[in-house]
């Protein structure tokens, strides 16, 4: 393909009356975004065939893919038609990559059980290993209308505070400039510790209790919008269980959306085994159409920026010589949130221990033109927190200071530098003290 034309929108086929539906939501999609659209059909090569029967079979698709292209045309739909080999969910994902596609658009089987191990099935492969944003389509009529300049789109997010979640936000906010959306975050609130019922029960009470937890997750949750998509969407935050995919189609129900947007990861062989997808789930038995958008795979040689730092301090000396490093590593703009975590029953006044964290705020950050902001939470699992709070904060390093113990000292006492490092996903910069 010429690398100077438009990123195309691809529609895998199989000739459905499911597949019908999913190329005329891809064309409407595609007169949106003024891409080209390729019809692709992937020759199911999964069974034993002896080699002289494999020209048969191509030239029997060849033949079934044109006729399905020509009662397309007749239904005044414009595109280009691919022939593909290998198994439906790799070849269609592979030539999605290779062919850089804007949007990967499959079909939908009902919510049956048939349907999810059938035609269902592979729609869920296609959308965890493609490497480019795949759309189950289960209607085409929102699309149409939206394509036509009729009405919003209604678009669910699932969020948190995740890779994933941001790579979906990116999506949207792309979708967004496109053509008018009507958003809704969808946030689930479950402590990592509890299952069931008792997780529901806990998060509620938690809500009840401390309503300032609530309003705390609200503001990050509208400056991660502000941030990743540029509007303030409507925000629903629910506490629930383990079955956090429930929870989310429950919420996208109630919102009435059109298409609900989940990230994901690329999990392949046995990694799709060892780890439950929520949007494997959510593709199964949601109602509305699924986008499931990968997290971009980034080359090693490319050298990250750094926007936002995190940095904690409990307001000891080795906490405070963390914070000018935080600062250090901007480029000359960006923001530092300074945090300090609290115990549980705390009796200084969180607004007492926010002007301390201010007061630590180097005098020349604003003359850089970094950006700082202070916050104080309660716990009394201080790594956890940090690494929460980090996620919130949309952090792209967090920089802790060290009280430098090694050996049995470390053992015995702890270390929240030590637990940051081992819960963190993100990197950290762990300032230690001065030799003596």
């Amino acid at each position: 393909m010429n690398t100077n034309e438009p990123f195309p929108i691809i529609c895998g086929t199989d000739f459905s009356e499911n597949a019908t539906v999913a190329v005329h939501a891809a064309a409407a999609l595609a007169q949106r975004f003024n891409a080209p659209l390729i019809l692709a059909h992937s020759v199911d090569e999964r069974a034993e065939f002896p080699n002289h029967l494999r020209p048969r079979l191509m030239n029997d698709d060849r033949l079934r893919l044109a006729e399905e292209a020509e009662r397309l045309r007749k239904l005044g739909l414009t595109f280009e038609e691919k022939l593909l080999r290998g198994a439906p969910d790799d070849g269609i994902a592979s030539f999605a990559g290779k062919a850089q596609a804007r949007l990967l658009v499959v079909a939908a089987s009902g919510t049956g059980a048939l349907g999810r191990w059938v035609l269902g099935d592979v729609a869920e492969r296609i959308a965890e290993t493609s490497p480019v944003p795949t759309l189950v389509v289960r209607a085409a009529e929102p699309f149409l209308a939206w394509a036509g300049g009729k009405r919003a789109l209604k678009v669910f997010v699932a969020t948190d505070f995740t890779a994933t979640a941001d790579a979906a936000l990116r999506w949207v906010a792309e979708l967004r400039q496109t053509g008018p959306c009507e958003i809704t975050f969808g946030y689930i609130d479950r402590p990592q510790h509890e299952r069931g019922e008792l997780a529901i029960l806990e998060a509620m009470r938690l809500m009840d209790e401390r309503p300032e937890a609530r309003q705390a997750l609200e503001r990050d949750l509208r400056e991660k919008a502000a941030r990743l998509l540029g509007t303030e969407p409507v925000i629903r935050i629910e506490p629930g269980s383990a079955r956090v995919d429930a929870h989310l189609i429950q919420l996208a129900t109630e919102a009435g959306a059109d298409l609900l947007v989940v990230g994901t990861h690329q999990w392949r062989g046995f990694d799709r085994l060892r780890h439950t997808s929520i949007s494997r789930l959510i593709l199964r038995d949601a109602p509305m159409s699924v986008a499931c958008v990968p997290v971009a795979v980034e080359a090693m040689e490319v050298i990250p920026a750094l926007h936002r730092v995190l940095v904690a301090t409990d307001f000891s000396d080795n906490g405070g010589r963390a914070i000018p490093h935080a600062y250090s590593v901007l480029p000359g703009e960006g923001a530092v949130c300074l945090l300090h975590v609290a115990k549980l029953g705390e009796p200084k006044p969180k607004e007492e221990l926010e002007a301390h964290l201010r007061a630590l705020i180097p005098a020349q950050a604003a003359a850089r033109g970094v950006a700082s902001e202070v916050r104080v939470v309660e716990s009394n699992d201080p790594a956890g927190a940090i690494r929460d709070a980090a996620d919130r904060f949309g952090a792209d390093l967090v920089c802790i200071g060290s009280h430098g113990r090694t050996g049995l000292t470390a053992t015995l006492l702890g270390s929240v530098a030590q637990a940051v490092i081992a819960q963190s996903p993100r990197p950290v910069l762990v300032v230690r003290p001065p030799a003596a």
